[in-house]
């Protein structure tokens, strides 16, 4: 198995600490910051870090360090049977954080379908399963499963582990989840 590793940043102050362990825990496997300074979007870094990958498995995992590189081992296994592998986080943070996640995940279910966390900053697919996306915001993930579902590819969940740092310990800006909210109203016809 060749595998790449591509890893998004946003100026996040534990990347090198991210890009340290993952060199440790896969010595072998090609790894990819896409540093976003410019603020271009996530889906757009990950877009631009997939064009110098090489390798048949592509895992996404978020820079911030909210999960550690290890998780990357539970996945894998999965890939024998499944397309696509994600990532799924417990509910945790500030109670408006949690009621937030759960209604996310309420919505992603009634309106698309999916009965996966398709946020969780980690997920792992053959490359064939990579379908192309369009998307540069937060939203892109939900692309992508989308047009991976729409083909019939497979698609599972597997509980992941987290740290006390990354994405679950800032504050969800109102904004971004409005705006997530419009983008995904327009995948609902594409």
């Amino acid at each position: 198995m060749n595998l790449s590793i591509l890893i998004p940043s946003y100026n996040e102050p534990k990347i090198y600490k991210m890009y340290k362990e993952v060199e440790e825990e896969f010595p072998e496997a090609q790894i990819v910051v896409c540093n976003d300074s410019c603020g271009f979007g996530k889906g757009w870094a990950l877009r631009t870090a997939l064009e110098q990958a090489t390798g048949d498995v592509i895992c996404f995992i978020d820079g911030d360090y909210d999960i550690k590189p290890r998780m990357i081992k539970r996945l894998l296994p999965f890939l024998e049977d499944y397309d696509i592998v994600v990532g799924k986080k417990n509910v945790r943070g500030s109670f408006g954080r949690r009621i937030l996640t759960r209604l996310t995940r309420l919505y992603l279910h009634f309106v698309f379908g999916f009965n996966y966390d398709t946020q969780t900053g980690i997920k792992l697919f053959h490359r064939y399963a990579l379908l192309p996306w369009k998307t540069n915001s937060f939203i892109f993930d939900l692309e992508i499963l989308k047009n991976a579902r729409n083909k019939g590819l497979q698609i599972i969940e597997v509980p992941v582990e987290v740290t006390n740092y990354g994405s679950s310990s800032k504050p969800m800006k109102f904004r971004n989840v409005v705006k997530c909210l419009v983008e995904s109203v327009k995948l609902i016809n594409q």
